[in-house]
């Protein structure tokens, strides 16, 4: 019984020590941000089922799959044009490597509309807004 106030007081230690983990540095909330809009040509209207998902991927390596530095779904999006908000890794954009912004939109989970070319990011063009075009996929 003497030792109640003690498993106590680590309990407390422990929750608070775990409200101080860190994510190193990459979830911030002033973290960079990519702007933007999706877009497709098709006259079609997407349902309030819809699901627009943005990527910035790394493909430097052709050998390897593309690293994902950032993705953010967003819920019945609209129609176009979409607009989106990245926040992505600080020093995510760097000269050395290739990245591209990767658009897809699902509908009861069965992909609809992808980014069939790629849309390159560079360190230069990183906080200008960008335009990225999905084509219908061939299960429409």
């Amino acid at each position: 019984m003497k030792n109640i106030p003690g498993f106590l007081m680590i309990g407390v230690l422990a929750l608070s020590l775990a409200g101080c983990s860190s994510d190193g540095g990459l979830v911030r909330p002033d973290r960079p941000v990519m702007t933007g809009t999706v877009s497709y040509r098709a006259r079609i209207a997407l349902p309030s089922t819809a699901v627009l998902t943005i990527r910035l991927l790394d493909i430097t390596r052709t050998d390897a799959p593309a690293v994902i530095l950032a993705e953010r779904s967003i819920s019945n999006p609209g129609n176009p044009p979409m607009k989106f908000e990245l926040p992505y890794p600080y020093g995510g954009i760097t000269a050395k490597r290739r990245y591209v912004i990767e658009a897809r939109i699902e509908v009861e989970g069965r992909m609809r509309f992808f980014s069939m070319d790629a849309h390159i990011v560079t360190p230069e063009n990183a906080s200008q807004p960008h335009e990225v075009w999905v084509e219908p996929t061939k299960e429409n």
